[in-house]
């Protein structure tokens, strides 16, 4: 057997069988003829990547994905971040909002005639999908294999290259679980390398501690999965006041971590005229935009210690969150634990 792979030329095409194999140095000579991937969003997001963005419900995932696409579409960059690309088709799969719902985003509402008016206006480029109620037929196909081939035939059939889907709740009935969320990602990534097509897809995050740093360990579903993409980068809300968001970024591949706890990108999210968006302030640490302890008040700090506990925290863990020692963890949990 070994000697048969040392003779063999591995030059079989892709309809032969499942696993291609080739040398290492005929992996590299084919990498060399595909051009260097461009930035589609800053370091957050490059082409021909899966990535994800997620946040806690109303954090304005949506606005920052729409935000996006509005910069690619129109070949410009937003939030001063650099964006590489010439302006280029994406097809947007809205799965939450009616279309009512999203024109009244991106128009200004006069109160006393009641009536939407100055409506922003989009690129060409950017096409937007929604499912229709009764486009599927569920004695025929399972509605998420049927939604899935969709997004699919649909991203072929518009000739988009680059494809946000929003959000994975509605793609995935049970996302809570890895086995249910991990056959999606491959067959997601399955269809970038196929395609060449830069995805990007929106993710809730179950309830957090809002004491501690954005991680992998907040992403909705399994924390595994994220072996699964290219990129990752959060939204995160600040402490301070809830129209301050942060971005920051929790995997990369290309290039490196450039926003990270220690250098977060500071955002004001509103609507100054007729389109909802985020607004870059400043750079910072997300320590300062994190909730914080009135360390005070040592009977907050013992049940705050025994509630993260009870979420599945270890003690050196819970230490890192309260900002205390080790030690004085072990101590509280006993104390509360005494006095049940």
């Amino acid at each position: 057997m070994e000697n048969y792979i040392q003779n063999k030329k591995f030059d079989t095409p892709h309809s032969e069988g499942f696993l291609i194999i080739k040398s290492a140095n005929e992996w590299i000579d084919e990498a060399k003829t595909k051009p260097i991937p461009k930035r589609i969003f800053g370091p957050f997001w490059y082409e021909e990547e899966l990535c994800i963005l997620f946040a806690d419900t109303n954090q304005g995932k949506s606005l920052l994905a729409v935000q996006i696409i509005d910069s690619v579409t129109k070949g410009v960059s937003t939030l001063g971040i650099e964006m590489e690309l010439k302006a280029s088709k994406v097809i947007y799969f809205d799965l939450e909002l009616t279309a009512k719902q999203f024109e009244m985003r991106y128009a200004q509402y006069d109160q006393e005639q009641d009536i939407l008016f100055d409506h922003f206006e989009f690129s060409e480029h950017f096409l937007r999908a929604e499912i229709n109620p009764y486009g599927h037929d569920e004695s025929i196909e399972e509605y998420e294999t049927y939604l899935f081939k969709e997004i699919e035939t649909q991203t072929s059939k518009s000739g988009a290259k680059i494809l946000v889907i929003d959000n994975l709740s509605c793609v995935i009935s049970d996302n809570e679980k890895a086995r249910n969320t991990t056959p999606f990602l491959i067959r997601l990534n399955n269809l970038k390398k196929m395609h060449g097509w830069s995805i990007l897809l929106i993710a809730h995050t179950p309830k957090r501690n809002l004491f501690a740093p954005i991680s992998r360990n907040d992403i909705q579903g399994s924390k595994s999965f994220i072996n699964l993409i290219d990129s990752c980068f959060a939204v995160g809300e600040s402490q301070k006041d809830p129209s301050i968001k942060y971005l920051k970024q929790i995997k990369v591949r290309y290039g490196a971590f450039q926003f990270p706890t220690e250098n977060v990108m500071v955002c004001k999210i509103g609507k100054e005229t007729n389109f909802s968006s985020f607004r870059f302030l400043e750079f910072g640490k997300e320590s300062d935009h994190l909730k914080q302890f009135n360390l005070t008040n040592k009977g907050q700090i013992k049940s705050k210690a025994y509630e993260l506990k009870e979420e599945g925290h270890s003690n050196v863990k819970i230490a890192q969150m309260l900002g205390v020692s080790e030690g004085a963890v072990r101590k509280w949990l006993k104390q509360v634990e005494a006095e049940d």
